[in-house]
């Protein structure tokens, strides 16, 4: 019996993961919300989610099978990449409509995209860090937990302001 329980134990808390994993893509704006059938960006919702998820890692921390917890680091790593990436999108519009705004049409000939990059970046690092995640994970979810560390300092100078 007690072998059972556990079993239905792990099933039940790789189902939550995967609940909140689907919560968090939808109000990422990054898969389609099954209300509605549109694409809803929440990243209050999202960024709270993502919280949650990460409170479970501490508070499961010793007591995960190691599939569990690969699971559980695959889908924070991504979502906190897919997190980020909409909060750049955010930033770079803000910055686009205050460039249109004071500078009007003045036809820079920027021909490679600079003025699309946030500051401080250049083609090459752009190309390699852009693009969505999705929800299998490509575009780079595994072996980017350098990134998401950093990562998680920008969650978190974001959830400050």
């Amino acid at each position: 019996m007690e072998e059972r329980q556990h079993v239905s134990n792990e099933a039940l808390f790789m189902g939550l993961v995967i609940n909140l994993h689907a919560t968090a893509m939808i109000a990422l704006g990054k898969i389609t919300s099954p209300l509605t059938q549109k694409i809803e960006r929440n990243l209050e919702q999202a960024r709270f989610t993502i919280d949650m998820l990460g409170m479970l890692e501490a508070k499961t921390a010793g007591n995960r099978t190691e599939e569990e917890s690969r699971t559980l680091r695959t889908i924070l790593t991504e979502l906190r990449l897919n997190y980020i990436d909409e909060l750049e999108k955010d930033e770079l519009a803000e910055k686009n409509k205050e460039t249109v705004a004071g500078a009007g049409t003045s036809g820079s000939g920027d021909t490679d995209g600079a003025a699309e990059r946030p500051a401080g970046t250049d083609k090459a690092e752009t190309e390699k860090t852009a693009g969505p995640r999705n929800a299998e994970g490509t575009a780079g979810a595994e072996g980017t937990a350098d990134k998401a560390g950093s990562n998680d300092e920008k969650m978190n100078r974001r959830k400050a302001d």
